[in-house]
Protein backbone atom coordinates (compact mmCIF):
# COMPACT_ATOMS: atom_id res chain seq x y z
CA UNK A 1 0.00 0.00 0.00
CA UNK A 2 0.93 3.57 -0.68
CA UNK A 3 1.69 6.01 2.39
CA UNK A 4 1.46 9.70 1.42
CA UNK A 5 2.67 12.21 4.20
CA UNK A 6 0.88 15.92 3.88
CA UNK A 7 1.82 18.74 5.68
CA UNK A 8 1.60 22.48 5.91
CA UNK A 9 4.03 24.50 5.81
CA UNK A 10 4.15 27.95 7.85
CA UNK A 11 6.58 30.20 9.40
CA UNK A 12 8.66 26.70 11.72
CA UNK A 13 11.86 26.44 9.59
CA UNK A 14 13.83 25.20 12.90
CA UNK A 15 11.61 21.99 13.07
CA UNK A 16 10.94 21.61 8.87
CA UNK A 17 14.23 19.08 8.62
CA UNK A 18 13.42 17.41 11.44
CA UNK A 19 9.77 16.42 11.01
CA UNK A 20 10.65 15.75 7.34
CA UNK A 21 13.52 13.26 7.87
CA UNK A 22 11.45 11.72 10.70
CA UNK A 23 8.67 10.56 8.27
CA UNK A 24 10.36 9.84 5.50
CA UNK A 25 12.01 6.44 5.74
CA UNK A 26 8.20 4.99 6.03
CA UNK A 27 6.05 7.27 3.59
CA UNK A 28 6.88 7.21 -0.37
CA UNK A 29 6.06 10.93 -0.71
CA UNK A 30 6.04 13.49 1.62
CA UNK A 31 3.92 16.36 0.55
CA UNK A 32 3.56 20.08 1.25
CA UNK A 33 1.31 23.16 1.01
CA UNK A 34 2.63 26.27 1.86
CA UNK A 35 0.74 30.08 1.23
CA UNK A 36 4.45 31.11 1.73
CA UNK A 37 3.42 35.06 2.54
CA UNK A 38 0.20 34.61 4.26
CA UNK A 39 -0.85 33.18 7.13
CA UNK A 40 -3.76 30.89 7.33
CA UNK A 41 -6.49 33.87 7.63
CA UNK A 42 -4.82 35.13 4.19
CA UNK A 43 -3.31 38.17 6.03
CA UNK A 44 0.31 39.37 4.56
CA UNK A 45 2.96 38.32 6.86
CA UNK A 46 6.76 38.15 6.08
CA UNK A 47 7.98 34.83 5.29
CA UNK A 48 10.82 32.88 6.88
CA UNK A 49 13.15 30.49 5.63
CA UNK A 50 10.75 27.15 5.89
CA UNK A 51 10.76 27.04 1.95
CA UNK A 52 14.31 27.08 1.33
CA UNK A 53 15.22 24.39 4.22
CA UNK A 54 12.50 22.19 2.72
CA UNK A 55 14.28 22.70 -0.78
CA UNK A 56 17.58 21.95 1.52
CA UNK A 57 16.36 18.29 2.99
CA UNK A 58 18.37 15.55 1.05
CA UNK A 59 15.78 13.43 -1.11
CA UNK A 60 17.30 10.44 -2.50
CA UNK A 61 14.44 8.77 -3.21
CA UNK A 62 12.73 11.52 -4.78
CA UNK A 63 9.78 11.78 -1.92
CA UNK A 64 9.48 15.21 -1.84
CA UNK A 65 6.36 17.37 -3.52
CA UNK A 66 5.46 20.98 -2.59
CA UNK A 67 2.51 23.47 -3.76
CA UNK A 68 2.70 26.56 -3.03
CA UNK A 69 -1.37 28.47 -3.22
CA UNK A 70 -2.18 31.76 -2.16
CA UNK A 71 -5.65 31.85 -3.70
CA UNK A 72 -7.50 28.85 -1.76
CA UNK A 73 -11.27 29.72 -3.28
CA UNK A 74 -11.23 26.67 -5.61
CA UNK A 75 -9.95 24.33 -3.09
CA UNK A 76 -12.53 22.38 -1.25
CA UNK A 77 -12.89 22.76 2.92
CA UNK A 78 -14.28 25.17 5.07
CA UNK A 79 -11.02 26.98 6.33
CA UNK A 80 -7.43 27.55 4.86
CA UNK A 81 -6.17 24.62 7.04
CA UNK A 82 -8.55 22.03 5.44
CA UNK A 83 -8.00 23.57 1.67
CA UNK A 84 -4.39 23.34 2.15
CA UNK A 85 -4.40 19.63 3.65
CA UNK A 86 -6.68 19.06 0.85
CA UNK A 87 -3.87 20.45 -1.94
CA UNK A 88 -1.34 18.74 -0.65
CA UNK A 89 -3.20 15.55 -0.77
CA UNK A 90 -4.17 16.49 -4.51
CA UNK A 91 -0.31 15.92 -4.93
CA UNK A 92 -0.28 12.59 -4.71
CA UNK A 93 -3.73 10.83 -5.56
CA UNK A 94 -2.70 7.25 -5.32
CA UNK A 95 -1.89 7.03 -2.29
CA UNK A 96 -3.98 4.52 -0.43
CA UNK A 97 -3.77 6.51 2.83
CA UNK A 98 -2.46 10.00 4.50
CA UNK A 99 -0.43 10.78 7.35
CA UNK A 100 -1.05 14.17 8.41
CA UNK A 101 1.70 15.71 9.92
CA UNK A 102 2.00 19.59 11.15
CA UNK A 103 5.92 20.41 10.67
CA UNK A 104 6.17 20.99 14.48
CA UNK A 105 5.13 17.41 14.99
CA UNK A 106 7.99 14.58 15.68
CA UNK A 107 7.34 11.03 14.94
CA UNK A 108 10.04 8.38 16.37
CA UNK A 109 10.47 5.85 13.30
CA UNK A 110 9.87 2.65 15.18
CA UNK A 111 6.38 4.33 16.33
CA UNK A 112 5.42 5.51 12.96
CA UNK A 113 6.50 2.12 10.96
CA UNK A 114 4.24 0.38 13.32
CA UNK A 115 1.50 2.13 13.43
CA UNK A 116 1.89 2.23 9.37
CA UNK A 117 2.20 -1.71 9.63
CA UNK A 118 -1.44 -1.57 11.84
CA UNK A 119 -2.93 -0.01 9.26
CA UNK A 120 -2.28 -1.55 6.16
CA UNK A 121 -3.12 -5.06 8.45
CA UNK A 122 -6.29 -3.62 9.50
CA UNK A 123 -7.30 -1.12 6.95
CA UNK A 124 -10.08 1.01 8.77
CA UNK A 125 -11.06 4.69 7.30
CA UNK A 126 -8.87 6.37 9.80
CA UNK A 127 -6.54 6.31 12.76
CA UNK A 128 -5.79 8.86 16.16
CA UNK A 129 -2.42 8.10 18.10
CA UNK A 130 -1.57 9.54 21.65
CA UNK A 131 0.89 12.37 21.62
CA UNK A 132 3.68 13.81 24.26
CA UNK A 133 3.33 17.93 23.96
CA UNK A 134 6.20 20.00 25.00
CA UNK A 135 6.58 23.71 26.20
CA UNK A 136 9.58 25.93 26.09
CA UNK A 137 11.97 23.50 26.02
CA UNK A 138 12.10 19.57 24.59
CA UNK A 139 12.97 18.69 27.95
CA UNK A 140 9.60 19.86 29.40
CA UNK A 141 6.70 17.79 28.64
CA UNK A 142 2.83 18.50 29.33
CA UNK A 143 0.65 16.30 31.25
CA UNK A 144 -2.34 16.75 29.61
CA UNK A 145 -6.50 16.02 31.56
CA UNK A 146 -7.78 12.41 30.52
CA UNK A 147 -5.87 10.95 27.06
CA UNK A 148 -4.55 14.27 26.05
CA UNK A 149 -4.63 15.37 22.20
CA UNK A 150 -5.57 12.45 20.22
CA UNK A 151 -5.13 13.98 16.90
CA UNK A 152 -6.42 12.04 13.48
CA UNK A 153 -3.28 11.01 11.90
CA UNK A 154 -4.22 8.23 8.95
CA UNK A 155 -6.78 8.77 6.83
CA UNK A 156 -7.68 6.82 3.64
CA UNK A 157 -7.99 8.10 0.01
CA UNK A 158 -11.36 9.51 -0.86
CA UNK A 159 -11.92 11.61 2.59
CA UNK A 160 -11.19 15.15 1.76
CA UNK A 161 -10.72 17.80 4.97
CA UNK A 162 -13.08 19.57 5.59
CA UNK A 163 -11.97 21.99 8.78
CA UNK A 164 -8.37 22.09 9.64
CA UNK A 165 -7.49 18.36 10.75
CA UNK A 166 -11.46 17.46 10.70
CA UNK A 167 -12.58 15.47 8.14
CA UNK A 168 -15.52 15.44 5.41
CA UNK A 169 -17.25 12.18 6.65
CA UNK A 170 -20.30 12.43 3.21
CA UNK A 171 -17.73 12.06 0.97
CA UNK A 172 -18.52 9.16 -2.47
CA UNK A 173 -15.46 7.35 -0.35
CA UNK A 174 -18.00 6.58 2.75
CA UNK A 175 -19.90 4.38 0.22
CA UNK A 176 -16.93 2.12 -0.47
CA UNK A 177 -16.69 2.01 3.05
CA UNK A 178 -19.73 -0.11 3.21
CA UNK A 179 -18.53 -2.14 0.37
CA UNK A 180 -15.40 -3.08 1.85
CA UNK A 181 -16.58 -2.93 5.81
CA UNK A 182 -20.00 -3.31 6.30
CA UNK A 183 -20.59 0.02 8.14
CA UNK A 184 -19.93 3.47 8.20
CA UNK A 185 -16.69 4.60 8.53
CA UNK A 186 -14.24 3.99 11.48
CA UNK A 187 -12.01 5.97 13.59
CA UNK A 188 -9.56 3.57 15.62
CA UNK A 189 -7.12 4.50 18.55
CA UNK A 190 -3.68 3.29 18.42
CA UNK A 191 -2.66 1.94 21.84
CA UNK A 192 -1.27 4.21 24.40
CA UNK A 193 2.04 3.12 24.12
CA UNK A 194 2.89 4.30 20.11
CA UNK A 195 3.05 8.74 20.89
CA UNK A 196 4.00 11.41 18.41
CA UNK A 197 5.53 14.02 20.27
CA UNK A 198 4.41 17.68 19.58
CA UNK A 199 6.80 20.54 19.68
CA UNK A 200 3.74 23.10 19.80
CA UNK A 201 5.29 25.38 22.34
CA UNK A 202 8.59 24.62 21.91
CA UNK A 203 10.92 28.11 21.44
CA UNK A 204 11.90 31.12 22.33
CA UNK A 205 9.89 34.16 22.72
CA UNK A 206 10.37 35.10 18.68
CA UNK A 207 7.96 31.88 18.01
CA UNK A 208 5.39 31.99 20.53
CA UNK A 209 4.86 35.77 18.97
CA UNK A 210 4.21 34.75 15.33
CA UNK A 211 2.64 31.87 16.30
CA UNK A 212 0.14 32.94 18.52
CA UNK A 213 -1.78 35.51 16.12
CA UNK A 214 -0.90 33.62 13.03
CA UNK A 215 -2.17 29.89 13.64
CA UNK A 216 -5.66 28.75 12.93
CA UNK A 217 -6.96 28.95 16.39
CA UNK A 218 -5.77 32.64 16.85
CA UNK A 219 -9.34 33.75 17.72
CA UNK A 220 -9.39 31.19 20.73
CA UNK A 221 -5.91 32.71 22.18
CA UNK A 222 -6.29 34.95 25.92
CA UNK A 223 -4.57 37.60 24.61
CA UNK A 224 -3.00 38.27 27.78
CA UNK A 225 -1.12 35.12 27.71
CA UNK A 226 2.05 35.73 26.48
CA UNK A 227 2.95 38.50 28.87
CA UNK A 228 0.82 37.03 31.70
CA UNK A 229 2.23 33.57 31.33
CA UNK A 230 5.06 32.61 28.87
CA UNK A 231 6.96 35.92 30.31
CA UNK A 232 6.95 34.03 33.93
CA UNK A 233 7.53 30.75 33.30
CA UNK A 234 8.69 28.07 35.79
CA UNK A 235 8.86 24.56 35.61
CA UNK A 236 5.76 25.02 38.84
CA UNK A 237 3.46 26.54 36.15
CA UNK A 238 -0.21 24.87 36.37
CA UNK A 239 -2.97 25.57 34.07
CA UNK A 240 -1.36 27.18 31.32
CA UNK A 241 -2.68 26.48 27.92
CA UNK A 242 -2.98 29.59 25.96
CA UNK A 243 -7.10 29.28 24.89
CA UNK A 244 -8.80 32.01 27.34
CA UNK A 245 -11.58 29.53 27.90
CA UNK A 246 -9.08 26.00 28.61
CA UNK A 247 -5.97 26.81 30.62
CA UNK A 248 -5.93 23.60 32.49
CA UNK A 249 -5.83 21.77 28.37
CA UNK A 250 -2.21 21.85 29.88
CA UNK A 251 -2.17 20.93 33.58
CA UNK A 252 1.34 21.16 34.96
CA UNK A 253 4.85 19.94 33.13
CA UNK A 254 7.61 17.57 33.69
CA UNK A 255 10.95 16.97 33.33
CA UNK A 256 12.55 15.07 30.50
CA UNK A 257 16.20 14.11 30.21
CA UNK A 258 17.76 14.63 26.94
CA UNK A 259 18.77 11.03 27.14
CA UNK A 260 15.07 9.76 27.04
CA UNK A 261 13.84 11.76 24.30
CA UNK A 262 13.69 9.80 20.88
CA UNK A 263 16.89 10.31 17.92
CA UNK A 264 14.69 11.96 15.98
CA UNK A 265 14.43 15.27 18.40
CA UNK A 266 17.60 14.89 21.02
CA UNK A 267 20.00 14.33 17.77
CA UNK A 268 18.86 17.53 16.01
CA UNK A 269 20.97 20.49 16.50
CA UNK A 270 17.89 22.72 18.06
CA UNK A 271 18.56 27.03 18.69
CA UNK A 272 19.90 27.52 21.72
CA UNK A 273 18.11 27.26 24.73
CA UNK A 274 15.25 24.83 23.15
CA UNK A 275 17.18 21.21 24.75
CA UNK A 276 19.30 20.76 27.30
CA UNK A 277 23.15 19.73 26.17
Amino acid sequence: MRLAAIMLLFKEQAFVEASVRAVYPVVDSVCCASRHDRNFAGQPLTPDQSLDVLLQVPDPDDKLRLVIQRNLSDVPGENSEARLRNAAMALDPAADYYLIVDSDEIWPREVLQACWDEVQRTQWAAYRVSSFTYFRQWNYRVVEPGDGYRPLVFIRRGFPFKADRQIEWHAPARWKEYLRKGRKPKTVFFSSEMRMHHGSCVGDDARMLNKLPNYGHANGVDPGWFDRVWKNFHPGIRNFHYFGDRPHLYESLVTIPTKELPPEIREVSWPEGWIER
